[in-house]
């Protein structure tokens, strides 16, 4: 069992008229790994009213049951928060499930790391089928202006982060629909990272009849939650939000929910941001809002695409912020959780480097050794060739441009390299570091 400090973790259950759930959600939770852990159960007006299930309660856990009238899981969830003593909190709806090494493996990956909060795997059930999800992003703020990233109980956040942005929206921004969306909007506007953990940490029961169920309602609120995030951007100007994951997010959800019009009104306001992104991704994007303004039927569509087509075609292309790289954060074998991710600086700087050096190599081949090559390209920087080490003794070609084993390549001749790849990035600078090539090595993540 980990050990931690004095009530580490909070589990906050929200119930409503679902009495029969308790039970196994519970169970799941006395299961966690860790040493002091505080269960919080609020009863958000339940007709007739919840009981605690007659259970062994173990010895490290400390189990209460809050009541209040109902009012809305924002509310309930609200209310956890302001009883919650652990120096971290997670939510669990009860009819869904944290599986055993969960809460362990997250507050693992919180303690060593900079990020305020952990996101790890879910299985949700649909159809009577499994189907395992695995966070991917660079960014949580990136990410979420694309969607939601994860069922809530996925998350485990620092409870002193939760208190700061004032728990749960209880306003009709959310109208009892995608509260956990606009919370976690709120705590990336607000500065808080994230961190994932690789591993599958919870089951997500997706019922019938539950709220999620409720397209329409979801999509409803899925547009307002952005607008409010994107007005937070350009009033603030507080986070560095990339213009083309602003307009990404804002014309999926526009598609999705067919409602042009509430974007229509925002689009002008956009116009001082910058394109932190490389001219190839802007260039793809670009003929995909071209593609949809020639297909669009509706006065509102039209405009929507057309305001969208200004906007790219006047916009600063910021190159030297932030770089959009293909993948998601990397991930090595062990411990399983992506505590590297992509750093927007770093990445300038072996940009910058890369643009002046004479001798520059990519190490790898394949999807992340393309994204280089190509985005290299748009900024006029050719490498020299490629480094692999399944090259044949006399070498081969690879888009058209040498591509040799390490040993193949006199020391001389190799000024910068930068690892294209994900899973093999510390392999390949142990193996650099072992002929004193480390000091080359254009990193672009967090180390």
């Amino acid at each position: 069992m980990m050990k931690w400090g004095s009530m580490d973790l909070s589990i906050i259950i929200t119930v409503y008229n679902q009495q029969h759930y308790l039970e196994r959600a519970l169970l799941s939770c006395f299961q966690q790994h860790v040493e002091a852990l505080e269960i919080i159960v609020v009863d958000d007006g339940s007709v007739p009213s919840i009981t605690l299930p007659l259970l062994d309660v173990p010895e490290h856990v400390t189990l209460r049951l809050l009541s209040k009238c109902n009012g809305g899981v924002a509310s309930a969830r609200n209310m956890g928060i302001r009883e919650a003593q652990g120096r971290f909190i997670k939510f669990l709806d009860c009819d869904d499930e944290l599986l055993p090494e969960c809460c362990a493996l997250q507050l693992s990956s919180l303690e060593p790391s900079r990020a305020e909060l952990s996101i790890i795997g879910y299985k949700v059930l649909q159809a009577d089928k499994w189907i395992k999800g695995v966070p991917k992003f660079d960014t949580l703020l990136q990410a979420l202006f694309q969607g939601n990233v994860a069922p809530l109980h996925s998350f485990m956040y620092r409870t002193k982060d939760v208190r700061m942005v004032g728990g749960f929206d209880e306003t009709e921004r959310t109208l009892q629909a995608m509260e956990d969306y606009d919370f976690n909007f709120r705590l990336a506007l607000a500065g808080v990272d994230a961190v994932t953990v690789h591993q599958t940490g919870v089951l997500y029961h997706r019922l019938a009849n539950s709220r999620s169920s409720n397209t329409r309602k979801i999509h409803d609120a899925n547009v307002r939650i952005l607008l409010n995030a994107i007005e937070i951007v350009v009033s603030t100007k507080a986070a560095q939000v990339c213009l083309l994951d602003v307009l990404q997010g804002m014309s999926l959800l526009a598609v999705q929910s067919q409602d042009f019009y509430s974007f229509i009104k925002i689009l002008p306001s956009l116009s001082q941001m910058t394109i932190a992104s490389s001219k190839l991704m802007v260039s793809k994007f670009l003929l995909q809002v071209q593609s949809r303004f020639e297909l669009a039927k509706q006065v509102d569509e039209k405009e929507f695409w057309m305001l969208q087509k200004q906007l790219l075609s006047e916009a600063k292309l910021d190159s030297l912020q932030t770089l959009s790289p293909p993948g998601y954060a990397l991930r090595p074998a062990s411990p399983p959780l992506a505590a590297h991710y992509f750093d927007g600086v770093l990445l300038a700087k072996a940009l910058a480097k890369a643009s002046g050096s004479k001798a520059l190599w990519l190490w790898g081949t394949g999807m992340w050794a393309d994204y280089w090559l190509a985005m290299l390209e748009s900024f006029g920087v050719q490498p020299v060739g490629f480094i692999d080490s399944f090259a044949s003794d006399n070498g081969t070609t690879y888009k058209g441009l040498p591509c040799l084993e390490l040993s193949k390549v006199p020391d001389h001749m190799i000024e910068h390299v930068i690892i294209c790849s994900r899973d093999s990035y510390f392999t390949i600078m142990h193996v650099l570091s072992e002929r004193q090539l480390e000091s080359r090595i254009l990193h672009y993540v967090t180390m």
